[in-house]
């Protein structure tokens, strides 16, 4: 992965680019992937002990890497990267104390974003007022459809679902207010090969924000409601 960060004499100088940094996902997301796993390996007394360890982690990680977990508050971030690590991420995001969410707009359709654990991330924000829009486009498997269904079922006001086969099957993109935003492509890779993605992600990049959002907007327009 590169980091673009500006320098602080100026934006509109050259951004600078640093090479191969890993990007963490909350601590809080590293758990509760593994809970089932840990909840066998330890009895309930032990689990509960170092559930509140990983909890005293939470203030450690938002005050080490910040809101966004890349100790950036502003530019863009060049992505080489797993649909793990994709989904991963923005359950970071999502589960963050941090970051307000009015509204996520998503083409993600093929990265199972809402099976468990982090379809719980998402109904969190829900409760909590955020609005979400999925645009599935081909891509995403049987499994990816019942789980948005379920979502929809349960906050009819508060999720729309749409379809449309004009998107690429390669593309992916998600977009959070006018705050955060991801646009990126899935690599052709061989069949035994996990696929790999490429993208960009926008932190405060106003124009690079706005013009995604009006790309994710006419092709909403386009599509039909899927459930």
């Amino acid at each position: 992965m590169r980091k673009e960060e500006y320098p602080e004499s100026g934006r509109n100088q050259s951004p600078l680019l640093v090479q191969n940094e890993q990007i963490p996902v909350h601590p809080r997301i590293l758990f509760e992937e593994h809970e089932e796993y840990l909840r066998e390996l330890y009895e309930p007394d032990d689990f509960s002990v170092r559930e509140k360890q990983v909890e005293d982690f939470y203030r450690v990680y938002e005050d080490n890497y910040g809101k966004y977990g890349l100790k950036l508050e502003k530019g863009r971030i060049t992505l080489h990267c797993s649909r793990k690590w994709i989904v991963s991420y923005m359950a970071s995001i999502i589960a963050g104390r941090e970051v307000k969410v009015d509204a996520l707009s998503m083409m993600l359709s093929g990265l199972g974003v809402l099976e468990e654990p982090y379809r719980r991330y998402y109904e969190e924000r829900i409760k909590s007022g955020s609005k979400i829009r999925m645009i599935f486009g081909g891509e995403e498997e049987i499994e990816e459809i019942e789980e948005a269904k379920a979502l929809r079922n349960k906050y009819k006001e508060d999720i729309e679902i749409r379809y449309t086969p004009s998107i690429s099957r390669t593309g992916k993109s998600f977009i959070i207010d006018d705050t955060v935003a991801m646009d990126g492509k899935k690599l052709l890779a061989r069949d035994e090969e996990e696929p790999l993605y490429i993208g960009i992600l926008y932190l405060h990049e106003e124009e690079c924000i706005k013009n995604l959002r009006r790309d994710f907007e006419a092709t909403w327009k386009m599509s039909k409601v899927l459930l």
